[in-house]
């Protein structure tokens, strides 16, 4: 399987050899500007794909600077291997915002104003840290899934195959905070922070 940037790669190749088939420079020269720089792929956009990329950036930026935010706050109090797995979380989902970006990027279009809401956890309240990163590695699973399907019911391969792994991020991050909760219910939550020190 191709990687994301492979993919990236060949549509602009791809995009590129059909603008150089189908025009000659004279044709070219006649087109107003602005349909030369644009990236408009016919067939390919649609607003709905495009609203959930919106989406689906500002949720993994909101995780980035929240999981960024924790793992501050873990370290600082003395859990180092809670800390280290949530700022790899963190790093993961600004890659997955990059992601995002690139795509918007390539459909030309304006991802403006940034909705990233303030996060509703609490400094020392364990549970409500890690049941506010569930809520929200499911929300960007949701998004992810309903990006895929959008994509793919206007053919644009591209995008559905550029959001399989960030829905797969977002379904390792449902496993990883599930998980927690239940050794929390089952060892107790002064025994679970007691391993992550």
């Amino acid at each position: 399987m191709k990687s994301i940037e492979e993919l990236i790669k060949n549509q602009e190749v791809i995009m590129d050899s059909q603008s150089e088939e189908t025009l000659s420079p004279n044709e070219e020269a006649t087109l107003p500007e602005a349909e030369i720089q644009a990236q408009e792929v016919p067939g390919y956009t649609s607003d709905s794909v495009i609203e959930l990329l919106k989406k689906s950036l500002n949720i993994h930026w909101q995780q980035t600077t929240s999981l960024s935010a924790q793992a501050v706050h873990l370290e600082r109090w003395g859990y180092k291997k809670l800390a280290d797995i949530i700022r790899q979380d963190a790093e993961e989902e600004h890659q997955h915002s990059m992601i995002n970006l690139k795509r918007l990027e390539f459909f030309d279009t304006d991802y403006q104003p940034l909705m990233i809401n303030p996060p509703v956890w609490k400094r020392h309240d364990m549970l409500a840290m890690i049941q506010y990163n569930l809520n929200s590695v499911r929300e960007a699973s949701v998004t992810e899934r309903a990006t895929i399907v959008a994509a793919r019911a206007v053919g644009d391969e591209i995008t559905a195959n550029m959001m399989i792994p960030l829905l797969q991020g977002s379904e390792n991050g449902i496993e990883l905070y599930e998980g927690y909760l239940k050794l929390i219910e089952q060892m107790g939550l002064d025994n679970f922070l007691s391993i992550q020190v």
